[in-house]
């Protein structure tokens, strides 16, 4: 069933002009009655100001003619009976103020200085009066009168008013429509019904039900006799219908010859190429080929037939027969790289030769259809390639070698001028020692911490010689791996280093670090130098404070030595793992410069990365990595 109030029901339709028209009417009509009641009121408004002028004028007429302005402003002090009135104002005939009156409301008003021309002026909701006072027709002077309008609360009053009649005469409209509309839209809506479920059941025998006689009724015998009609020509067209199957019976045979043309098209399509051709099922070409032609230089002469082989390389004429002979034992298509005569450049060109056979049936050939595309330039460029590739991974080889020679060469110079070194090294620091414990009383105070100078930087020198010595061993050394528990490993060394130096108070704060494979000796080097320089740096705080951590990645541990030192610049970070590369005062701090270097060089053996982050005097983090798969042995 339908609903009583559809989005678009000629019932709701009928019941909106009513409502609309009815709104507009009443719209109308009030605008009308309160532009009438506006116009009275204004009329009003200005009779009564112009009867209490006339009355104060005539009041006040004597007053002027014996100049007594107590009088005057008695007569003008009667206008506060009426509550609308602002303010008023006697003016003699030369214009002089005479006598005024303002209303006591805490507001201030303005009274004229000079009197203007008689008449009513309206300004927004004020209106002054302006009006002779004579007598015996010599005029003694001019009355001024300024009140307040409320037009304005009476025209809100009568909208207000207005808007309720409207509403109630809405509502009036919309009973009184919903249930006259009813005996004129109750057989449209009848018919409405009927057309839907016609729709649905596709039955033209229904009928709609005729209820009156005027338009309506009317149109109900239209729709009726149209279902009629409809009927009979459903009944025509299902004949018609069967009419045209055995029609199309009848073309069955020329359809079967059209899907067989469409099989073709879509293989010759599908063999996309510069120079397509079409062949017999035994390879004979049987039609003409511009293409070919274009390419080849063969005229139709020539490649009619398997005329068309002879431009083909005469080494490459025995592959193509074995593809086509596979391809004809499997009934697959083929696809071979051969050499093909080229017209412009006189010379064979290698191209791409494509066939596809058109079956009727499993394994019957009617024909072949195929392509011809040229890919001498992409072989030619391949090979270029590969031999770019062979030149360029000998040259890296060459390479290779010459670096890893080079670097042998100057770990063997480093190791021998170090070694070389220590002997004199030590004879100065030898002699140093015995010359200060013999000639202490002979030697001036100047000459004693001179020889201090001496011994110490003898000292620091062999220290310098010792760390290149491990660092030019470094490279000879192999790696022995083995599973290391690197907790232990980082808190042994702490340990160790804190028993060593005297009066050391930084704290360790060890968290949990996952197992790693590697040398078990290089990697206590890594976490000595790393602790050290921690311990080294913060020992002037208050507090030194050293964290150890780990995060573990998806193919490598990630590692970090921590501390509150004293920091560095992060602008000369890319120095700190080179050779005797110091970023401090020797003075400040002291140290040689490899430690950092040995730290870089063993992780970079272990396949591993190093770096840090810092900023001044806010404390460094140290970071080293090693993969959690085994690389080990680099150089």
């Amino acid at each position: 069933m339908m609903n009583a109030f559809p989005v678009h029901s000629i019932r709701l339709k009928m019941m909106l002009v009513v409502l609309i028209t009815t709104f507009f009417s009443l719209v109308v009509a009030g605008a009308a009655m309160m532009l009438n009641d506006w116009r009275q009121y204004r009329e009003f408004v200005a009779i009564e100001l112009n009867t209490v002028a006339d009355v104060v004028s005539r009041a006040s007429a004597p007053a002027l003619s014996f100049n007594d302005k107590k009088v005057a402003a008695e007569n003008l002090a009667l206008l506060e009976a009426a509550s609308s009135v602002e303010s008023a104002a006697i003016y003699t005939a030369r214009g002089e103020l005479f006598a005024s009156y303002a209303k006591r409301d805490g507001n201030q008003h303005v009274i004229p200085k000079l009197p203007e021309s008689d008449g009513l002026r309206e300004d927004g909701s004020k209106l002054t009066l302006f009006k002779r006072i004579a007598d015996n027709n010599e005029i003694l002077g001019t009355l001024f009168i300024e009140t307040t309008s409320d037009a304005s609360h009476r025209l809100l009053a009568s909208m207000g008013i207005l808007i309720v009649v409207m509403g109630l005469s809405l509502l009036a409209a919309f009973l009184l429509s919903g249930k006259l509309q009813q005996s004129v839209t109750g057989p449209v809506l009848s018919v409405t019904e009927v057309a839907r479920r016609v729709v649905d059941s596709r039955d033209f025998s229904l009928r709609a039900q005729k209820t009156s006689s005027d338009e309506i009724g009317f149109l109900v015998e239209a729709f009726n006799d149209m279902l009629a009609e409809i009927g009979s020509r459903a009944v025509a067209l299902e004949a018609s219908n069967r009419a045209l199957e055995h029609e199309i019976a009848d073309r069955t045979s020329a359809q079967r010859a059209l899907q067989v043309s469409e099989r073709r098209n879509r293989v010759l399509v599908s063999a996309s190429a510069a120079v397509t051709w079409l062949a017999d099922q035994h390879g004979a070409w049987r039609t003409e080929n511009a293409q070919w032609e274009a390419y080849t230089g063969q005229n139709e002469r020539a490649y009619t037939g398997l005329g068309w082989r002879n431009a083909f390389h005469p080494n490459d004429r025995e592959a193509i027969d074995t593809a086509w002979a596979q391809s004809i034992a499997q009934s697959e298509p083929f696809e071979i790289e051969v050499r093909l005569w080229h017209l412009s450049t006189q010379e064979y060109r290698f191209v791409s030769l494509r066939a596809v056979a058109n079956l009727d049936g499993p394994g019957v050939v009617t024909e072949w259809i195929g392509s011809i595309s040229d890919v001498h330039d992409r072989r030619t460029a391949e090979e270029e390639a590969r031999m770019l590739t062979r030149e360029l991974e000998q040259r890296v080889a060459q390479r290779t070698a010459q670096l890893e020679e080079s670097n042998q060469e100057l770990e063997s110079f480093s190791y021998s001028v170090s070694h070389d070194l220590r002997a004199p090294v030590r004879a100065v620091s030898g002699f140093s020692k015995i010359l200060s414990q013999d000639s202490t009383s002979t030697l001036s105070s100047e000459g004693l911490r001179l020889l201090g100078i001496i011994q110490g930087e003898a000292s620091r020198m062999g220290t310098l010689i010792d760390d290149l010595l491990t660092f030019s061993r470094l490279g000879r050394k192999g790696i022995q791996p083995m599973v290391l528990d690197m907790q232990t490993l980082a808190s042994s060394t702490f340990t160790s280093l804190v028993a060593l130096q005297a009066g050391t108070t930084a704290e360790l704060r060890l968290g949990t670090l996952p197992q790693a494979q590697g040398d078990r000796s290089l990697l206590v080097q890594v976490w000595s130098n790393l602790l050290s320089n921690a311990i080294k740096f913060s020992a002037k705080r208050e507090q030194p404070v050293i964290e150890v951590g780990a995060i573990s990645e998806e193919h490598e541990h990630v590692y970090f030595v921590r501390d509150n030192g004293a920091g560095f610049d992060p602008r000369y970070k890319a120095k700190l793992f080179g050779v005797f590369q110091r970023l401090h005062d020797a003075a400040d701090f002291a140290g040689t410069g490899v430690g950092l270097a040995l730290v870089h060089r063993i992780i970079t053996r272990h396949g591993g990365r190093v770096w840090a982050d810092s900023a001044p005097d806010q404390g460094a983090t140290f970071y080293f990595t090693l993969p959690k798969e085994s690389d080990h042995g680099r150089n």
